[in-house]
């Protein structure tokens, strides 16, 4: 009991416990913490334990007073004041080990002790609190349960109808498949000439765009170097101004310089402008072939409205694809759920197998200790009918001496009877002897009266 897996409670909160949730009526105003505490009532442990296992394992009242038939009872009324006794100790024993009891015995219940009931109660009061709480859980898996199967038929049915759907969408009916082929093959066609065509066109001018590209950024460097270069030069030249007195030599040199300079570059401003010409000249011929262009555009247009409706077909089938994805990842999850659920309910069958075994032990122990029970019960039977033998034969022997009583008494009574008679007769014949000897005798009539007294006397004790 020092190594409790449980908190053993109080007295006076096991009976707020037991009135509230166990015991009803009457039994709940009547119940005290005297009938528990420190002297507990043998009655009171019994219906305590007996609303227990009602509850726990839904048994009637009346099964705790039936006695089992497979026994071999001379005189079964004698076993009914047993029958419920015996019947709860035989369920606690199958009972106390669920509440991590196993030290359970007998006189528990038969002549219970004060900290003993406190320690046994507490037991089934936190085997009770542990059984609610694991009902609440198995009522909460039981509807997540049936709604998540809710969910997965639900699923299943959009499932259906869109894959219904994604067929009838898929599906060309046979009146317009022909229709459909052709108008798939134009556009193949023509989407395969306008690629080429327009392949063709957009690598010339790509090419030449590129050229251009390239010589007007390598101009565009040298006409930066050479702003660069006269940016410098007009610095250097400021500086050797304010330095240097310079020669009109040097001078002459420097602006022809500066003039070459120049004119290489309008030579080369004039290139430029020369091709900007061309260019647009080019773009005159192409403005030419607008109406041509404008032509595959609107073939083009057509053929993109197409293909948007083909987009979107696809766009749909895209997202019930989607929507597919993530039923079926919901289905997963499901599935790992009921996985999960199947997992813990092995995990408690297992345990509960064990419980079982660890129970059929104790019943196979409850059952020797049952049998010595009745062995010892059968010895005491035989001890009961042996000294029921004796009385009913000393009954016999009573019977049979009030028997002769009775014969002794009636003989008795006819002696009597015979007695009267004779004493009766000889009264009679004394009165006729005396009344003659008065008659005969007057002088010797004291001593015949003594005689006469004396022989009375001895005929009454007679």
């Amino acid at each position: 009991m020092d190594k409790l897996t449980f908190p053993q409670f109080p007295a006076a909160e096991l009976v707020n416990f037991f009135r509230q949730k166990v015991l009803t009526g009457a039994e709940a105003k009547n119940f005290t913490k005297a009938d528990i505490y420190p002297n507990p009532k043998p009655e009171w442990i019994l219906k305590l334990f007996m609303r227990v296992l009602q509850r726990v394992f839904n048994i009637g009242v009346e099964q705790f007073y039936m006695v089992p038939m497979d026994l071999d009872i001379q005189y079964p009324h004698l076993m009914e004041g047993f029958a419920p006794s015996a019947y709860i100790v035989k369920l606690m024993a199958r009972f106390l080990p669920m509440c991590l009891i196993y030290d359970f015995h007998p006189s528990d219940v038969l002549n219970p002790k004060g900290k003993r009931a406190l320690y046994l109660l507490s037991g089934i009061v936190n085997f009770l609190h542990f059984r609610v709480t694991r009902q609440m859980v198995y009522t909460s898996v039981c509807l997540s349960y049936k709604s998540a199967l809710d969910n997965i038929h639900q699923h299943q049915k959009t499932i259906q109808e869109l894959e219904a759907k994604i067929e009838k969408l898929t599906t060309v009916p046979p009146e317009q498949q022909a229709e459909f082929k052709a108008l798939s093959s134009d556009i193949h066609d023509l989407q395969q000439s306008i690629n080429q065509e327009y392949r063709t066109k957009d690598l010339a001018l790509q090419e030449k765009i590129a050229h251009q590209k390239a010589d007007f950024a390598e101009k565009m460097k040298k006409v930066n170097q050479n702003k660069l270069n006269i940016a410098t030069m007009k610095e250097e030249q400021d500086t050797m101004k304010s330095q240097i007195v310079e020669s009109p030599e040097q001078r002459k040199n420097k602006t022809e310089r500066m003039k070459e300079n120049v004119h290489r570059l309008k030579q080369a401003r004039q290139e430029t402008s020369e091709k900007c010409d061309h260019y647009r000249e080019r773009v005159t011929v192409a403005g030419l072939w607008l109406s041509d262009v404008q032509a595959y555009n609107k073939k083009q247009h057509s053929i993109e409205t197409h293909m948007e409706i083909y987009r979107k077909i696809l766009e749909e089938l895209r997202q019930k694809e989607e929507q597919i994805m993530n039923e079926n990842r919901e289905m997963k999850s499901m599935v790992n759920e009921e996985s999960q659920l199947k997992r813990t309910n092995l995990t408690k069958k297992e345990k509960l197998a064990k419980m079982d075994i660890k129970n059929q032990k104790k019943q196979e122990d409850f059952e020797h200790r049952k049998n010595e029970i009745l062995e010892i019960c059968s010895h005491i039977q035989e001890k009961r009918q042996a000294v029921h033998g004796r009385v009913s034969h000393v009954l016999q022997e009573i019977q049979q001496t009030t028997s002769r009583k009775q014969q002794q008494i009636e003989m008795a009574e006819e002696e009597k009877k015979k007695y009267k008679d004779l004493v009766s007769g000889f009264k009679s014949a004394l009165e006729k002897y005396h009344e003659s000897m008065i008659k005969t005798t007057n002088q010797s009539g004291e001593r015949r009266r003594e005689k006469v007294a004396k022989l009375n006397r001895r005929l009454i004790r007679q």
